[in-house]
């Protein structure tokens, strides 16, 4: 199929639009002659082999499963773009596909219009907001923008300087120029660093790990279920971290901005949960007949062996809920370098750790003697949102917070394996095919178990939780103001 098109600079990216679409695209090979490359635009994953340049171009397409397309999509490493696609309707039937880049790339702002003929092509009349003509330029084709970069020669720099400090509105909120963005650059370490401001810092650490996850996700092939099965949990993480630190913000960022990306990170990974689950159900069983106590070793095959079952179908058919947490990850982290934050440095951290402290201090107190399993699950939800929290500032007192960070995760890992085992002890009742007797040796392990990790998160709670909130929040302001003046 014979493809017209004219591309252009987009000087000023207009407000009336019919749609966008989050594209991501990676080259398999590009050479003199063309191109092939594999994308997904939104839920549609695609084969692409393009020959030729400027206005016509030659392109046939081949859709693919999302199995096939995470086999692939590692080969294209180090060769990809990504951008949102915004469609902006001129009028005569025509429309333009204005491209947002993301990334290294950001800033960039190109429009293709494509026409049914050439002699269409050559009466088109560009309006005010399109820029200067790129058509047939190859420094601007999509397969050198992803291997080569933005183009610096020819006089082309001085064009794309313009498109980046040009603003722009996406939804209604004014995208930053890059001096504004380029602290996203600076890294995915998952700590803020002495020489940047918070609120960049955290614009970073949540990109950060959104970019981490949704790569995990992209470059494992749904054919290897041990290395699906550790990126997904990989991911899972990331997602973790992401949305607390999107807690740690929430004041600052506006109810309406968090609720809206909390809930998009939690429905991802919810789209990820189910082979998760079961595969620490079956790293639960494995700890289980390790540790103290006498499981019976046949019922424990069986159970162990029905587990591994119940894992290896999830994760095969795990693959079309993972292209869509993609998409939704991907959405959050074009949108994070938007958010209006409304405050910055101390302001801008204390109220999330004072609601992080003091919400974990309250499900601390309500564990009571026999608590329910959700009350041990919100105190283990808020032990990983205070540790993930102190994580971000340990280096305002190295020794002291790391040590903290260090205390605060062993408890959140020993009611983690509290609620694992619960689980675990709801999936023993669904299996019939033990005997009663050994369901009931099986269960009575898994009770003593539970009742030495309780009694451990119990010590380490009264020490993480001895201080009251209003003392915990000065201390931790004294560490970061020191810390700031000495930087």
């Amino acid at each position: 199929m014979a493809e017209i098109e004219r591309k252009f600079l987009v000087a000023e990216r207009p407000q009336a639009e019919s749609g966008q679409t989050v594209i991501e695209q990676g080259y398999l090979a590009v050479d003199e002659h063309g191109e092939v490359r594999l994308r997904r635009k939104g839920a549609e994953l695609l084969l692409t082999a393009k020959t030729g340049h400027g206005e016509v171009r030659e392109e046939v397409e081949v859709p693919l499963g999302p199995g096939a397309f995470a086999a692939l999509w590692p080969l294209t490493a180090g060769r990809r773009v990504r951008k949102v696609r915004h469609y902006v309707p001129l009028g005569d039937d025509l429309r333009a596909e204005v491209d947002v880049y993301a990334g290294a790339l950001d800033g960039l702002r190109t429009a293709e219009i494509e026409f049914a003929t050439r002699e269409e092509a050559d009466r088109f009349e560009p309006p005010d907001w399109l820029g200067p003509e790129l058509t047939g330029d190859p420094g601007f084709a999509n397969q050198s923008l992803a291997t080569k970069g933005l183009p610096t020669a020819n006089g082309k720099r001085d064009h794309v300087e313009m498109e980046i400090v040009t603003g722009t509105e996406t939804n209604g909120a004014a995208v930053p120029a890059a001096d504004e963005t380029a602290p996203l650059a600076a890294g995915r370490t998952y700590r803020l660093l002495d020489d940047e401001d918070a609120a960049d810092g955290m614009r970073r650490v949540i990109v950060g790990r959104l970019d981490k996850a949704a790569e995990r996700l992209r470059e494992v092939s749904a054919d290897d279920g041990d290395a699906l099965a550790e990126a997904i949990h990989g991911a899972r993480k990331d997602l973790k971290k992401a949305r607390a630190a999107l807690r740690l913000i929430r004041d600052a960022l506006g109810e309406k901005v968090f609720k809206r990306e909390n809930q998009a990170l939690r429905d991802a990974g919810r789209l990820l949960s189910a082979s998760r689950d079961a595969e620490v159900k079956l790293a639960t069983l494995d700890a289980l007949a390790a540790g103290p106590g006498e499981a019976p070793p046949g019922a424990t095959a069986l159970w162990r062996e029905a587990l591994a079952g119940d894992r290896d179908r999830i994760v095969g058919g795990e693959a079309d809920g993972i292209m869509d947490a993609v998409e939704a990850i991907d959405t959050v982290a074009y949108r994070a370098p938007r958010w209006k934050i409304r405050a910055d440095g101390w302001k801008l951290l204390a109220p999330g750790l004072d609601t992080a402290y003091r919400e974990g201090r309250e499900a601390f107190e309500a564990l009571g003697e026999n608590p329910s399993f959700e009350t041990v699950h919100e105190l283990r939800k808020r032990g990983k949102d205070l540790w993930y929290q102190v994580r971000l500032l340990r280096d305002a007192w190295q020794p002291v917070m790391e040590a903290s960070a260090e205390e605060i995760h062993e408890f959140t890992e020993q009611l983690g394996d509290h609620h694992d085992l619960a689980v675990l002890a709801e999936d023993l009742d669904r299996r019939l095919q033990l005997g009663a007797a050994q369901r009931e040796t099986l269960k009575v392990l898994i009770e003593a178990r539970q009742e030495s990790l309780l009694a451990e998160a119990r010590a380490a709670g009264e020490r993480i939780y001895a201080e009251k909130p209003k003392a915990f929040s000065r201390r931790l302001r004294a560490y970061w103001r020191a810390w700031r003046r000495e930087g």
